[in-house]
């Protein structure tokens, strides 16, 4: 009887044990998943016809030298998982407007300048530790169909899953963050807020991780 007993005390202790590490583990997941980066709808213009540059350098067009309008920026980051590991070989996409709030794409009807020297849109593959790195003009906001959009920019991760993953990175200080109905709908709005810092050459650099559910 005392074996038996001892045998059912070392079974219940057993069992409790496991729901507690299955307790924590559910919550560990659970936190993990509520930190991935907020996501977005893709929006009406990713490019259907892509540029025939499509570099991570979006600031000028094949071999001409001669910059886009705007103030260059320097986007770097990281793409990770629920994790947080890095996804390597991830194709990230960036599509953006140009200095005056078009799109460099024919959809775009506005009657905002055309930049004959922005690429507008740029695809790099994560490194082995999932790294990426764009340079790129800061996009003006815009006035679409009556929304009124901030300063942004669309990223699209596909990964070799063929998993897609959209969202939009904002620019912080920005009077317009308040007034956009998208940017102010996220819960966590840190998490696609970037602050760009100066450099010495007079560009700027930010860093946007993503992590992807």
């Amino acid at each position: 009887m005392k074996n038996q007993t001892r045998r059912n005390f070392l079974s219940k202790l057993l069992l409790s044990s496991a729901s507690i590490i299955g307790l924590y583990s559910n919550t560990k997941s659970l936190n993990a998943r509520i930190l991935t980066t907020p996501t977005h709808t893709e929006g009406p213009f990713y490019p259907i016809n892509k540029p025939i540059d499509q570099d991570a350098d979006l600031t000028f067009l094949n071999n001409n030298k001669k910059l886009a309008q705007g103030d260059i920026h320097i986007l770097k980051g990281r793409v990770l998982d629920i994790n947080k590991e890095p996804i390597s070989n991830a194709l990230v996409e960036i599509w953006q407007a140009n200095k005056w709030g078009r799109y460099q794409d024919q959809r775009d009807q506005s009657n905002l300048p055309w930049d004959k020297n922005f690429q507008g849109y740029g695809r790099v593959n994560t490194s082995e530790n999932g790294d990426y790195s764009f340079r790129t003009i800061k996009p003006s906001g815009y006035n679409y169909n009556g929304i009124k959009r901030t300063p942004h920019i669309h990223f699209k991760i596909t990964n070799e899953a063929k998993n897609i993953f959209i969202t939009q990175m904002y620019f912080a200080g920005e009077t317009e963050n308040e007034q956009d109905m998208f940017l102010q709908n996220i819960k966590r709005k840190s998490s696609v807020v970037v602050d760009f810092k100066a450099l010495p050459n007079n560009e700027k650099m930010g860093t946007f991780d993503i992590i992807v559910g």
